[in-house]
């Protein structure tokens, strides 16, 4: 069989089963859990993954990132969206002639053209990006990675922490006791390529929390994939934390330790863009130990080709915010009404790209 021949095929294959777990993924929140498998209304370990302060767009768009994820930060959101970072790069001659001959102009940019002449291939790149946030209840976020092209997709690295000091600790009977210090990090080891009309995408989880004295140690996996169903129709399905869990050592009365297994989130999420000045997303939201949805929804307005605005609502909270394109550099500030106790979140963010 040709060679050609043969990749096409994987590569049809692939997107193929990208799209199935669209499918799948939508089927699973219609058709929701049945009640009697997982516990109602019960917490989930590890559950500071989910808490979603990373990139002010994403925030400011009332968390409904998981279909509009195109960046470094989308290691955390959705590693489906890495390969839109290969957007970035400058335009080869060769992209250029195809382009010309297609008559698909619109994305040759004056640079491209200036560089025509040069026979070079596209240079590797890297994209780095750091957010952080001052969040009600004394609470501080953090997130730091990096993405670049590897081989045919892109990978990405990041960590994200999360912090609250000076606890009220409490014993059994629920008797002050003093104050503790609550800390937890992930680390992601991420990979997204493209395949025809879909993206999908992988990230490999390291899991450390310290509730006072104690720290417990776990891991975990994330999936994503991304499907363009028409131009101004995307979607987008992720299941977050599979398999993912902590060690913890509970020295109870028979001495014997035990892994905490986290309960999984499914995100089925759908963008509409209008034009390039303005996308809405949406996003729908299961935890499976509990028995309600929860329902994110954005706006992203193009004031210009170099400052967005935002605006969403994550489940009852408002959100909005701002970015600001500065040579290579994204500056971004993000402002939410808190879940717990309506307070006030605060995000600022910088990705820059070489």
């Amino acid at each position: 069989m040709n060679p050609a021949r043969c990749r096409q095929a994987v590569v049809d294959r692939a997107g193929k089963l990208a799209a199935t777990a669209v499918i799948i993924g939508a089927l699973a929140l219609n058709l929701g859990i049945p009640g009697k498998l997982y516990a109602q209304d019960a917490g989930s370990r590890a559950s500071y993954t989910r808490g979603g302060w990373v990139g002010a767009k994403y925030v400011g768009m009332g968390k409904a990132a998981e279909v509009v994820a195109d960046d470094v930060f989308a290691i955390y959101w959705n590693p489906a969206g890495l390969p839109e970072l290969k957007n970035l790069e400058r335009l080869t001659p060769d992209e250029i002639r195809e382009k010309v001959k297609k008559g698909d102009v619109k994305g040759i940019s004056e640079e491209d053209l200036l560089k025509f002449s040069e026979d070079t291939k596209a240079k590797n790149f890297f994209h780095i990006g750091v957010s952080g946030g001052m969040l009600d209840i004394e609470r501080e976020t953090g997130f730091a990675g990096v993405a670049f092209n590897l081989f045919s997709g892109v990978a990405g690295a990041g960590v994200y922490s999360i912090q609250s000091r000076d606890i009220t600790a409490t014993d059994e009977s629920g008797s002050i006791t003093g104050s503790l210090d609550y800390t937890a990090s992930v680390g992601f080891l991420s990979y997204g390529w493209s395949t025809g009309a879909a993206q999908v995408g992988f990230s490999v989880k390291g899991l450390q929390e310290t509730i006072g004295k104690r720290t417990y140690y776990g891991g975990g996996v994330d999936f994503g994939t991304i499907v363009d169903v028409l131009p101004f129709l995307k979607l987008a399905f992720v299941l977050q934390d599979i398999g993912t869990g902590l060690y913890t050592d509970r020295h109870t009365a028979t001495g014997t330790d035990k892994f905490d297994f986290a309960y999984p989130s499914m995100k089925l999420s759908a963008s509409l863009a209008s034009s390039q000045e303005f996308i809405f997303a949406v996003t729908l939201v299961k935890k499976l130990e509990q028995k309600d949805y929860q329902a994110n929804a954005g706006l992203r307005y193009s004031l210009t080709k170099r400052f967005d605005l935002y605006l969403g609502m994550s489940d009852t909270s408002l959100s909005s915010g701002f970015s600001l394109k500065l040579l290579n550099m994204n500056v971004g500030y993000a402002f939410a009404i808190d879940n717990v106790n309506l307070g006030y979140n605060n995000i600022v963010s910088l990705t820059m790209v070489f």
